[in-house]
């Protein structure tokens, strides 16, 4: 089955090779052929009209020897150009399956009188004086032809007949058309016949086609018993071969294969493989029992390894969990205490005479200290909920209108106190989103408190609230003049206790707890929270947020 298809499909490609060559060859002989035989007959055609040409010419140049007698005496014969030319064409048409003949549009005789062929070859001539000759092939009675015109110029033995005035009758008796010299009077239309030459042809094409199937069938004859011999046959003993040890049994002897060249070469390596394998599966069940005895130490190991893996992520995880709830626990646990310490100084500060200003500064100290502290607690404690996976949003219908109302009663004495230029911009086209407000708002007010307190007095913090360009999504850009962020550390001001390391920073203080928290809760709501600053110029927070968080995949950048 291999030996025929391999052959089959070589003798095939080889036919289609040849054939392809052989039409090709076959095409462009016939073209040169019929080229040839085009400028046979066209150079035959322009004998016959110039000796016909010649001989009007003759006969009007002695016109007066044939029309005069010794004596002098006139008497017309009739035989003028155009009567000899009728002549000249009546008999060689009798004598030649040709046709030849004089032509005009105006003619004086029916015999003159032009076919259609004729009469657009004379309008040609008309329209272009240039134009020497017209030829080219056609069918007239169901016979195909080669057709050629030429010309006819009136010249000035041809006046006397031709010429003027117009109306006058000649010496034939018809009258004068009014030409001048160098007018078109005429043509000499040639009807050729090319059954000799397209016969010619024909045999030319049969003997050509015979003598390339001859040629065909002996290369793919030539081929078959070429490749059967040198090919397919030794391949066919490789095949079996193959076959032989593919069963398992390897004593075979592929050096008897009469192959040459590539085939010799491949049998060699077969014998080669065979060899090999018949050593290797000799060895084979000693080399299994020590592989798999080495394979049963490496699991061994493996499964050792696993198991102190395991072991240290149980306990990674319980450090985690025992961290987690650690800060939980002390967080709240500080809560208490601390808002004990608040409600005391404010009564304090209600009981204590304004006169002692010192001391109401320090209760006012003692109370803003312990609002941070409370902030610090509350970022640790929502930290942990997150880590823990216990923190959960309380998604409504928000109106960004009363969170910057909000927002502004927080920070606008902050921003004043400073020294500091605040202002919020919310586009009226922004609609309602679902989110949970309180989440919101601590995301914002620790990224303005963050602004305000890195941005010099007399600098300016703007909160901008419009649609984002993509589709049902909010933008909410947070914008300062104030120390910048260098680019290398853009990335991990949003870690947890990471904070901008420069001499120029480190005296706002902070925990670095606000950024990560911001970042946490953003991404709770699927949305996306990130910075655009340069150093010594300011910076801006974005936070991009979807008007519905339930409509966005995981991913958080398409709508469902």
């Amino acid at each position: 089955m291999m030996k025929d298809s391999l052959t089959h499909r070589f003798m095939l490609f080889t036919t289609i090779v040849v054939v392809f060559i052989m039409l090709i060859n076959f095409i462009w002989d016939y073209r040169n052929q019929r080229a040839q035989a085009t400028l046979e007959m066209h150079e035959k055609a322009q004998v016959i009209t110039k000796q016909l040409i010649a001989t009007r010419e003759v006969i009007a140049k002695n016109q007066n020897r044939i029309n005069y007698d010794s004596q002098g005496n006139f008497e017309f014969k009739h035989l003028n150009p155009a009567a000899v030319g009728m002549q000249i064409g009546d008999i060689f048409g009798q004598l030649t399956h040709y046709s030849i003949k004089q032509t005009r549009l105006d003619y004086r005789s029916d015999s003159n009188a032009p076919d259609d062929y004729e009469a657009q070859g004379l309008l040609r001539f008309s329209h272009e004086p240039h134009l020497a000759e017209i030829w080219g092939e056609d069918v007239v009675a169901g016979e195909r032809v080669f057709r050629y015109m030429v010309p006819l110029h009136m010249q000035e033995e041809c006046l006397s007949c031709h010429g003027e005035p117009i109306g006058d009758l000649d010496i034939t008796g018809h009258c004068k058309e009014g030409y001048k010299v160098e007018d078109l009077g005429g043509a000499i239309s040639l009807i050729m016949p090319m059954d000799i030459f397209l016969h010619g042809i024909k045999l030319n094409v049969y003997r050509h086609l015979s003598f390339s199937l001859l040629l065909i069938g002996v290369i793919v004859i030539s081929m078959y018993l070429l490749v059967t011999r040198l090919v397919t046959r030794s391949l066919g003993e490789l095949k079996g071969a193959t076959a032989q040890v593919g069963q398992g049994d390897f004593d075979i002897d592929l050096n008897r294969i009469k192959a040459q060249g590539e085939i010799k070469e491949l049998a060699q390596h077969i014998q080669e493989m065979a060899d090999q394998l018949k050593d290797l599966y000799q060895n084979l069940e000693a080399k299994v029992e020590k592989r798999t005895h080495q394979l049963k130490l490496v699991n061994e190991d493996l499964r050792i390894k696993q198991d102190e893996l395991e072991a240290a992520n149980i306990k990674l995880n319980e450090i985690n969990t025992y961290k987690s709830e650690f800060l939980a626990i002390m967080s709240h646990e500080l809560r208490t205490p601390l808002t004990s310490v608040m409600a005391f100084t404010d009564l304090l500060l209600q009981d204590l005479p304004k006169e002692l200003k010192q001391e109401r500064q320090n209760l006012k100290y003692i109370k803003a200290n312990s609002q941070n502290l409370l902030k610090l607690i509350n970022n640790i404690l929502d930290l942990a909920k997150i880590e823990a996976g216990r923190l959960e949003l309380k998604l409504e219908y928000v109106d960004m209108a009363d969170v910057m109302g909000a927002i502004d009663s927080v920070i606008a004495p902050l921003a004043k106190k400073k020294g500091i230029n605040w202002e919020i911009s919310l586009d009226p086209e922004v609609s309602l989103l679902r989110a949970d407000p309180e989440k919101l708002r601590r995301v914002i007010e620790n990224l303005v408190g963050n602004a305000i307190k890195f941005t010099p007095p007399e600098g300016r913090v703007e909160i901008q609230v419009k649609n984002a360009p993509r589709d049902n999504w909010l933008m909410i850009r947070v914008i300062d003049t104030g120390i910048g962020i260098p680019p290398e550390e853009q990335e991990e001001i949003f870690e947890r206790f990471t904070q901008i390391d420069s001499s120029n920073s480190r005296k706002y203080g902070g925990t670095g707890l606000g950024l990560a928290l911001a970042k946490e809760l953003v991404t709770l709501h699927k949305g996306e929270l990130w910075v655009e600053s340069e150093l010594n110029k300011g910076s801006t927070f974005v936070v991009l947020l979807p008007k519905d968080p339930d409509k966005v995949d995981p991913g958080g950048n398409k709508e469902i």
